[in-house]
């Protein structure tokens, strides 16, 4: 295929689905003429003070001015909509009984919990995993599409890439930038957490040229969290021109190759989002929310008992020598107890470490905290327990003061203590760097940041209205 014609095919793809409507937010403006209209009274007595007979003849001395005016002026009223069905930022699925049993991978639940041991090492194509598969895909997007006289739910989307592999052999990726998917939902629920069902195909452009036709029962949305369950069939070809091909290419000549297989698959979604038509209907200011917070990203620099740095070596002890990360975070709010401010939340990838060699990670940890107004619109605190199982395991314990900056950053102040280990291979150069057996037991204070992360109040909670 010509590379020009790779490229007319790409943008032609990238039109049919921002022709849908660009951008997530849609503005609508009431332009109105406003009248004002207005009359005056003055009443005034004409006579000297003291006492006067006005009889029936003589005239009252009693006199009335009126005075009228108008004012009229145009004005407008801006309102702003939420402009898609879906916006997210990250989807990952596991894959069960699709591609070659011998050459299962071991992705784990939702493709987020892989066997690191077999995945770093050069003999790991036949796991025998029950998830020997995975499905990959970024930034996910969906507008409405009036098909049918104006059928309900039906969407067309895409994803800024998606790879889907049905196995552990790279020459079985089939990946896109920016494929296009329609979809139809029928809801069984349609009061959050929503519950759907969802038959999609799907079209792979470019690097791949494929077919994917799903079903689906999706589960959400809280906090950005979904849960989907999927059933599937996907087909197509890697031209001889990409490096899946060229990966199995003998004599250094490679060839088209075919890929097809059926495929079962649990999924996981973050900052996922997803609209109802009625609420495209419905003023952003007016959305209901059930979290009490949920951002993309938390770091903060952390000060503990370790002698050195994590960051470098050093014969003096620096002041900030550890740090904590967060990313994608979601706090869901436990509706009727304690006054709505208990929460359960996890994150998609949790780091910290508070010393040389003294680290731990977490994927989809547990966490538990309780949110309190210290001033409104401006200052919360939050104690949390936190639990991180895999691929370390350790418990974190702390306080955050948040200070809200803007709607979607905030910064503050971090007091906890973490204690556990980690005993994980994450492949040759990580490890150079970070010891695969890790153990730490510290106290730490420090100051954090959120971007792009948005802490809700009391009266912005649904549960509260």
């Amino acid at each position: 295929m010509k590379k020009s014609l790779k490229l007319g095919i790409i943008v032609l793809n990238l039109s049919l689905l921002w022709g849908c409507g660009v951008g997530i937010t849609r503005k609508e403006t009431d332009t109105y003429t406003v009248s004002h209209k207005d009359t005056t009274s003055l009443y005034e007595q004409m006579n000297a003070p003291g006492n006067r007979d006005n009889g029936i003849i003589y005239p009252s001395s009693k006199t009335i001015k009126q005075e009228r005016y108008a004012v009229v002026k145009d004005s407008s009223v801006d309102r702003f909509y939420p402009n898609f069905i879906r916006v997210g930022l990250y989807e990952s699925v596991g894959l069960i009984g699709s591609g070659s049993a011998d050459n299962r991978g071991d992705y784990g639940l939702f493709s987020l919990f892989p066997n690191f041991e077999n995945m770093f090492k050069d003999n790991s194509k036949a796991n025998n995993g029950l998830f020997g598969g995975t499905m990959q895909r970024f930034l996910p997007v969906e507008y409405r599409l009036r098909w049918f006289k104006d059928s309900k739910n039906w969407t067309i989307g895409s994803y800024a890439f998606e790879i889907i592999n049905p196995d552990s052999r790279f020459s079985q990726n089939l990946m896109s930038i920016a494929p296009l998917y329609i979809r139809k939902r029928w809801y069984l629920r349609e009061e959050i957490p929503y519950v759907a069902l969802t038959p999609a195909v799907g079209l792979g452009w470019f690097p791949s040229q494929y077919i994917n036709i799903s079903g689906s029962i999706e589960l959400g949305s809280l906090g950005g969290l979904n849960i989907r369950a999927f059933a599937g069939y996907v087909f197509g070809n890697n031209p001889a021109y990409t490096q899946m091909s060229r990966d199995i290419a003998v004599n250094g000549e490679s060839k088209n190759l075919s890929v097809s297989s059926p495929y079962f698959g649990l999924g996981m979604s973050f900052l996922d989002f997803h609209n109802l038509v009625p609420e495209t209907l419905r003023e952003w200011k007016d959305h209901e929310h059930s979290s009490w917070n949920v951002g993309l990203i938390q770091f903060g620099l952390l000060a503990t008992t370790a002698d050195n740095s994590f960051f470098y070596d050093s014969t003096s002890k620096p002041i900030l020598n550890g740090f904590f990360a967060r990313l994608a975070n979601a706090e869901i709010a436990i509706p009727k107890i304690l006054n709505n401010k208990l929460y359960v939340g996890t994150s998609l990838v949790n780091m910290i470490a508070l010393g040389p060699k003294e680290w731990g990670i977490g994927i989809l940890p547990i966490r538990i905290g309780y949110f309190t107004t210290v001033l409104a619109d401006e200052l919360t605190t939050e104690p949390f327990f936190e639990y991180n199982y895999y691929p370390s395991n350790y418990f974190h314990v702390g306080n955050k003061l948040n200070l809200r900056i803007s709607e979607m950053m905030n910064i503050g102040f971090i007091i906890g203590y973490a204690s556990g280990s980690t005993e994980i291979y994450l492949g040759n150069r990580f490890n150079e760097y970070f010891t695969s057996k890790s153990s730490f037991s510290r106290p730490y204070i420090g100051l954090n940041i959120g971007i792009n992360d948005r802490i809700f109040f009391p009266e912005e909670l649904r549960y509260n209205k």
